[in-house]
C-alpha cells in the first residue's frame, strides 16, 4: 500500500535528515510529499531536489500564482526540476498578490492538455463544503485531468467513514495529521473549520492510535493510500511507534 510522508521545507539540513531517517527506519513510506509555502524561501519543486532520488516526490502547486498565459513558463520550470507527480491545490490569495492567478480545475485542464503523462492529483477538503458539493468539486477535477487525490486530514471516524464510501472507486490518499497542543487544535477548528469535539486526545498517544486506526481502515480498500502529515511533531517520536504496532 502506498504511504506518502509530507516533509515541509523549511530548511535543506532537517529536511534532508527526515528524509534519509525515514529511508532508513520506516520501510513502508513509498513516496515523499512536499507543500508548497510562500512564506518559506524554498518552493516545493526546488525543494524536491532535497529529497536525493530516496523517493519519487509529490509536490504541491498553488494554481492562484500561476496566470494562464504562463502555464507553459511554469510547467517548463516543473519539468526543469524532474516533476512528474503534481497536487494541484487552489491555495489562498495572498492580499499583495494583483495577479489573476487560475482556479485550480482551470491548472489541472491546462497541465494534462501540455503533458498527458503528468500524474496529477486534486485535493478533497470535507471542511469547505457539504460532502455533495465536494464530490461534485471532485468530478470536475476528475474532467480536468486528476487522477487520484489527497484529502486534508481527518481526526474523526464519522466523517472519514462517509467519504470513504463516497470515495470508493477512486484513488485517494487519505491525511492523517497529529494535533499536540490545544493551540493546533484552535487552529483547526478556527481556520479550517474541522468540527473536533472537545473530547479530542491532544497526547502523542492518542494520536498515534488515531493515525493507526486511519491506516487500518485504509488497508482495507485497494484503491486506497495514507498521507501522513506529521505536522510540528519529532516524526521519529510519532512514526516508530505507529509502524512498530503495526508490524
Amino acid at each position: 500500500m502506498p504511504i506518502s510522508l509530507e516533509l515541509v521545507p523549511r530548511e535543506r539540513e532537517s529536511f534532508v535528515s527526515e528524509v534519509r531517517w525515514a529511508k532508513e527506519h520506516i520501510s513502508a513510506i513509498t513516496h515523499i510529499n512536499i507543500p508548497d509555502l510562500t512564506r518559506l524561501e524554498t518552493r516545493s519543486w526546488e525543494a524536491s531536489r532535497w529529497v536525493e532520488g530516496h523517493y519519487p516526490v509529490i509536490i504541491h502547486v498553488r494554481a492562484c500564482d500561476v496566470e494562464p498565459q504562463k502555464i507553459e513558463t511554469f510547467y517548463r520550470t516543473l519539468k526543469s526540476y524532474g516533476i512528474s507527480e503534481i497536487l494541484v491545490i487552489q491555495g489562498d490569495q495572498e492580499k499583495e498578490n494583483t495577479k489573476k492567478g487560475m482556479s485550480s480545475v482551470e491548472m489541472l485542464s491546462a497541465l494534462r492538455q501540455i503533458d498527458p503523462s503528468l500524474q496529477l492529483y486534486g485535493a478533497i477538503d470535507p471542511y469547505r463544503q457539504s460532502l455533495r458539493e465536494e464530490m461534485n468539486y471532485v468530478e470536475q477535477k476528475i474532467k480536468a485531468g486528476a487522477k487520484a487525490f489527497l484529502t486534508q486530514p481527518f481526526f474523526e471516524k464519522g466523517i472519514l467513514e462517509e467519504y470513504m464510501v463516497h470515495c470508493q472507486g477512486l484513488s485517494v490518499w487519505w491525511g492523517v495529521s497529529p494535533i499536540l497542543t490545544e493551540k493546533s487544535l484552535a487552529y483547526w477548528r478556527e481556520k479550517n473549520r474541522v468540527p473536533i469535539g472537545d473530547g479530542y486526545d491532544l497526547s502523542l498517544e492518542g494520536n498515534i492510535a488515531w493515525a493507526r486506526f486511519v491506516l487500518e481502515r485504509v488497508m482495507e480498500y485497494p484503491e486506497y493510500a495514507l498521507y501522513l502529515m506529521p505536522i510540528r511533531v519529532d516524526i521519529s517520536s510519532y512514526l516508530s511507534p505507529l509502524f512498530e504496532k503495526l508490524s
